[in-house]
């Protein structure tokens, strides 16, 4: 599969600006870029009908009591990695699945209900997968950094924060600080129409959900404020200009957890930090320019952080699906 262009410079400042704000109106995301709203609304529309930029709703699983997130790293036999991917991928219980170099060749994200399911998952379900000789878990015990926490570093910093400002989500709070109301079936209704299109329209919600708009948008705007529902826009790095992407896996002196994670969670190269309870305590997803970029990540950043005992890094080669949506070149679906 070859990779399309980066997006242009146009292009690129809208979508960082639906990075920053999902659901912004048009003509913020032209005060955010310089660009006209004609222009901006043209060119959005050509974007987000493409794929290549994609916001979305979900519900935060943790914020609802629903589940916990795992991320499951899996050793594939050799020639066998891409077609374990793309079984992984249709599984609907798995909503993120990528290729990677290293001692890990297939990352995949799940959500289960308790330790039963993730055991039957992980030593009887997985290792049935032709391809699989052996997996390693990772339980994701606090967020600190989230996508939609994330700054490409495309925007002034000011322009960022006026268009977060603008935000009905507490994108701001990666871990979620108190438990939301659960989600009735009208909720999740709603939820999984935000999932498809995070840009839609209070009328065309409550059309497919039932619904009067009054009542779409009380509930909905009721769920993001309480956390229960979180936005993001999916767009791929490289698009934005950065090209190389990693997964980090850190082993950290217990006591420095905490300060390492709020020292990295700061930084734009950071697009997803939590702590996990596996071979490992702290993981990070960064996105780079170029390897010389990571190189100097890892040993100017991380070299002068206290407490940061060792690294494990795994290049992402390839994005399957993220956020239960496909990924490829051409965008999200």
């Amino acid at each position: 599969m070859k990779g399309t262009a980066m997006l242009g410079e146009v292009d690129r400042l809208i979508a960082a600006a639906l990075v920053a704000s999902p659901r912004a109106p048009w003509a913020e995301v032209a005060r955010a870029t310089g660009v006209s709203e004609a222009t901006v609304s043209r060119r959005a529309s050509r974007l987000l009908a493409s794929g290549r930029v994609r916001p979305i709703a979900s519900l935060d699983v943790l914020a609802v009591d629903s589940g916990t997130p795992v991320f499951i790293g899996l050793r594939c036999a050799t020639g066998t990695a891409l077609a374990v991917a793309e079984e992984l991928a249709r599984w609907p219980e798995v909503r993120f699945v990528a290729l990677l170099s290293g001692t890990t060749d297939v990352l995949i994200e799940v959500v289960v209900g308790d330790k039963e399911e993730l055991l039957a998952l992980s030593q009887e379900k997985l290792p049935r997968v032709p391809g699989v000789t052996g997996c390693r878990s990772e339980v994701i015990m606090r967020r600190y950094a989230t996508g939609a926490t994330w700054d490409p570093g495309v925007l002034d910093p000011a322009t960022v924060d006026r268009l977060h400002a603008q935000r009905p989500d507490r994108w701001d709070r990666a871990q979620p600080t108190e438990s939301a109301r659960a989600p009735d079936a009208v909720d999740r209704a709603l939820a999984a129409s935000l999932g498809r299109d995070g840009r839609a329209g209070w009328r065309e919600l409550a059309a497919r959900c039932g619904l009067t708009e009054t009542s779409a948008r009380r509930r909905t705007e009721a769920m993001l404020a309480s956390g229960a529902l979180r936005l993001r826009t999916l767009v791929r790095p490289e698009d934005l200009g950065l090209s190389v992407s990693a997964y980090l896996w850190f082993r950290v002196h217990p006591a420095r957890v905490d300060p390492v994670a709020r020292e990295l969670a700061a930084r734009r190269e950071v697009v997803l930090l939590c702590s996990a309870a596996g071979t490992t305590n702290l993981c990070a997803e960064v996105a780079l320019p170029r390897y010389a970029d990571l190189h100097l990540f890892l040993t100017d950043t991380l070299g002068a952080i206290p407490g940061v005992r060792d690294v494990e890094v795994s290049v992402v080669l390839r994005v399957l699906e993220r956020a239960g949506l496909r990924a490829s070149s051409e965008g999200y679906s």
